[in-house]
């Protein structure tokens, strides 16, 4: 549902005050002088873990609750399960409250709750202003335990999710990162499927109740609040009053298979007549907790992460060469193996030429040793980055909550500037040596061959696939 102009436009005042109105026990920049405060964790009897943080800066609180499930947990038939009842938490009305009324509610209160489904996490969030807390924390509690899933408004979202599906390659440069991650893992894979019109048809409101029942419980969820609320105390009295009753029970998850990847080069095309070729590289990366995190964070930065036009894939590619507007890499982690992908966009007539001189820079980065400065660069703009994260008191004990959420060390986010800084030249070009390697790589291109400069098969055996 659409947000109310007074809604948008008062949140968006409150949000701009608080970021120039930051508390001065938040983060400062300046090397590894990184010590945020740590909020107040707590357990509810039922197992829900809850963390505070008192902020009277502006009249707002907000919240979010982590619920451990995502995508990945839908089952192969019915993919799409998860995100629709997530999206009809609110949308569907509770046992308490019609649609309708917590529409009106909210929309009259300028406040919000939304709920999302991601990969590997669920979400629910509230933002409202302090005096209305009460009213919108009632519906936020029973939109989490008591949701009634409407029967029409679950026609109105499967068919908002079917027309989404219908359009889900108008955007070629987003298509091509999809489709390259679904051929990487392959498409029975959750780290590589996607939802299709038969399996989000295939959901039933009872599928949606039972998932509900199975992943929403107090002691499978992370609930997050902050902002403007006399003592976190008194939150908590709130907080026990609505969700203390909630009985804790047995979660089953699936089990997740273990990811296949194959080690040799592979190289998909998906013809398509656009004015651009897009093209994504893929390559082996790493598991959650693997201390190659922070050299590799650093590597990337220095290849094609947010370091901008300094990068060396922006520097080479886009800059030097003109051969190409968008240039960038990435690491993603995962329980089981992550990635690193490479992504660019391109005239077709030119391809071959970027994508070579891609490899090349991902080969140069394993036999010749960063320079220091350059590290130092880049060492410099992740940690600048990341302290900027966190430009209020929610932001921070947010992030605090999602590090328990995956299972990092309490002392992750204190240590992570110090471990960043702790990366030279020698661990970039040892971390580069291990997991790089573009020969092996996987490339993925949507285009127009007839135009394309070279046969996209002087780059491996291709392997063409229809755009459905």
């Amino acid at each position: 549902m659409k947000k109310s102009t007074i809604t948008g436009a008062l949140l968006m005042t409150l949000f701009s005050a608080a970021a120039f109105a930051l508390p001065p026990a938040l983060p400062k920049i300046g090397g590894i002088d990184f010590k945020p405060p740590k909020g107040d964790r707590l357990v509810m009897d039922n197992g829900m873990v809850v963390y505070l943080m008192k902020d009277n800066t502006l009249p707002v609180v907000h919240m979010t609750a982590y619920i451990r499930t995502g995508k990945l947990n839908d089952p192969i038939e019915k993919i799409g399960l998860g995100e629709m009842t997530a999206g009809l938490l609110k949308d569907g009305g509770t046992l308490k409250y019609k649609p309708e009324e917590i529409d009106k509610t909210l929309e009259f209160l300028a406040a919000s709750v939304e709920s999302s489904m991601g990969i590997e996490e669920g979400r629910a969030d509230l933002t409202t202003l302090s005096k209305d807390l009460d009213a919108v924390l009632d519906i936020y509690a029973d939109v989490l335990m008591h949701p009634a899933f409407a029967e029409d408004k679950v026609k109105l979202r499967r068919d908002e999710t079917l027309e989404m599906i219908r359009r889900r390659n108008d955007d070629p440069g987003r298509a091509v990162v999809r489709e390259a991650l679904r051929s990487f893992y392959g498409p029975a894979h959750p780290y590589g499927w996607r939802s299709e019109e038969a399996t989000v048809n295939a959901v039933t409101i009872e599928d949606m109740k039972a998932y509900h029942a199975n992943y929403y419980k107090p002691n499978n969820i992370i609930l997050v609040a902050a902002g403007d609320f006399a003592s976190n105390g008194e939150m908590m009295k709130k907080l026990e009053a609505r969700f203390g009753a909630w009985p804790r029970g047995e979660v089953k998850f699936p089990v997740i298979p273990p990811v296949q990847i194959k080690g040799e080069r592979q190289v998909f095309h998906i013809e398509k007549d656009i004015s651009q070729a897009f093209i994504v590289m893929l390559q082996k990366g790493i598991k959650r907790f693997d201390p190659l995190e922070y050299p590799l964070t650093v590597t990337n930065e220095i290849l094609g992460g947010g370091s901008g036009l300094s990068s060396r894939l922006a520097a080479e590619i886009r800059s030097r060469r003109g051969l190409a507007y968008t240039v960038y890499s990435y690491s993603a982690k995962k329980p089981d193996y992550g990635y690193t992908l490479a992504y660019l966009g391109t005239k077709p007539e030119t391809y071959s030429q970027a994508l070579s001189e891609l490899l090349k820079q991902f080969k140069l980065i394993t036999e010749v040793p960063a320079p220091a400065d350059e590290v130092t660069r880049a060492r410099d703009s992740i940690v600048n980055s990341f302290v900027f994260r966190f430009p209020t008191p929610f932001d921070l004990i947010t992030e605090r909550a999602s590090y328990e959420y995956y299972g990092y060390k309490p002392d992750y986010l204190d240590n992570y500037v110090e471990n960043i800084a702790r990366t030279d030249s020698k661990a970039v070009l040892e971390t580069a040596k291990k997991l790089f390697k573009p020969e092996e790589a996987m490339l993925f291109v949507i285009g127009n061959s007839k135009k394309f400069d070279k046969p996209l098969s002087e780059f491996g055996t291709v392997t063409e696939l229809k755009e459905d």
